[in-house]
């Protein structure tokens, strides 16, 4: 009788034991939630990340981040969705309402969330569904536009342009004294994209602009509104005719752009204000508007746009964590990082604000009175806007005759 007693007391210990074992064991580290998030970029160049990466972390102690490397592109993401790969939580920089059509199915709405709340209506309403759905959202936002090399502008005593004219003034008096002006590769696709849209930036801030936007993105027209275009393609044609938009620009590399601007040998060229103190350091500087008739704008886009996978849903567990590493993603801490990094970002969130200074100190006025406009970057919008302008600088197109080219190309485009 004792003899089984003390079995059944060592079979009780031995379970004991063991059952403790596998509670330690799962109350280590392996039960955290994990949360895989593909970055569009992690070598785009060193320190811009890093630091966001390790803040992200911090911030989310009791959730495993498992960083990954992502695309720019939405079509990466859309191929892993359709083969049941996508990451919990996906970045990307070349964003398009319309490109995200497809890919939105496997994403969990955001829509009503207090982070969705948090973000300014003005830059809200790029990332709303015809259904009022909201699958994305912007991180904050770099500012690309014309830079005009200030000691240069005073050498030489030239107004630095306060408006279309004046831009125009400007570069035919730099080019009476034998300085290039003004210089951009129209080669790169969002170098022609981003030139284009600024010429009609005005326009396509209007009510008729905004609407055209809203068709376009949802996939209703492939063409563009010859009302609300027009006046851009006008520009381009003037700019060509009167000399300052050159054939010789099409191959120009950007980086010797910079080099001749860096040394004196030109006096505007164009760069995105993430990028000004690395590839121009110590330069006094001054970036430019995309100049209207009436009002002048910023154009600006998301340092990458994110969005969750629906998967995480299954899990309710893994959802709290999905939405806990997202506003990580988005907090202030992470976006005043991203901003240390650059000379100036546009927060999109109302209570995230940065401090402006040197080449970037105007950049207030334009957020106190909505003067900023988010890049359309659809991948048609890429390819059409590149052989578009290239087309209007080899052959001098009239405007009308580029308009009806660009519709062309989106067109075919479209059909591919």
């Amino acid at each position: 009788m004792k003899k089984n007693t003390r079995k059944q007391i060592l079979g009780c210990s031995t379970a004991v034991i063991f059952m403790a074992a596998l509670w330690i064991g799962g109350c280590g580290g392996s039960q955290k939630p994990e949360i895989e998030v593909a970055l569009w970029n992690l070598n785009l160049h060193d320190g811009f990340y890093a630091d966001y990466m390790e803040a992200v972390d911090r911030q989310v102690p009791d959730v495993k981040i498992h960083w990954v490397k992502g695309e720019s592109a939405l079509g990466y993401y859309q191929e892993l969705a359709e083969e049941g790969n996508l990451p919990d939580i996906i970045t990307a920089r070349r964003f398009s309402m319309k490109g995200a059509l497809e890919l939105n199915p496997y994403l969990m709405k955001l829509t009503g969330s207090e982070l969705t709340s948090s973000y300014y209506d003005i830059y809200l309403e790029n990332y709303k569904t015809s259904e009022g759905e909201v699958f994305w959202l912007p991180m904050a936002g770099t500012v690309d536009g014309i830079i005009a090399n200030r000691a240069l502008f005073e050498e030489y005593q030239i107004p630095i342009p306060l408006d279309f004219e004046g831009f125009v003034f400007a570069c035919q008096e730099f080019e009476r004294y034998g300085i290039r002006a003004y210089s951009l590769d129209f080669s790169a696709d969002y170098n022609s994209m981003h030139f284009l849209q600024g010429m009609g930036i005005e326009s396509l801030c209007s009510v008729d602009g905004i609407a055209w936007r809203k068709e376009y993105e949802e996939g209703r027209t492939d063409q563009l509104d010859s009302a609300v275009w027009m006046p851009a393609f006008e520009k381009m044609e003037k700019l060509i005719r009167q000399g300052v938009l050159k054939p010789e620009m099409i191959n120009y590399e950007d980086s010797f752009a910079y080099d001749d601007f860096a040394e004196g040998r030109q006096a505007m060229t164009n760069i995105s204000s993430e990028s000004i103190s690395r590839l121009l350091p110590g330069m006094d500087l001054k970036i430019l508007p995309y100049f209207g008739e009436k009002q002048n704008f910023l154009l600006t886009y998301p340092i990458f746009n994110v969005a969750v996978s629906k998967k995480v849903e299954e899990s309710e567990k893994k959802e709290e964590a999905a939405w806990k590493v997202l506003s990580a993603m988005a907090s202030e801490e992470t976006q005043k990082l991203l901003n240390k990094h650059t000379d100036g970002l546009v927060p999109y969130q109302r209570d995230i604000s940065f401090e402006y200074t040197g080449s970037m100190n105007m950049v207030q006025n334009y957020l106190e009175t909505n003067s900023t406009y988010v890049r359309l970057a659809t991948d048609e919008f890429f390819t059409a806007s590149r052989d578009t302008v290239v087309k209007m600088l080899e052959e001098e197109l009239p405007a009308s005759i580029a308009l009806d080219l660009m519709n062309e190309n989106l067109r075919q485009l479209q059909e591919k």
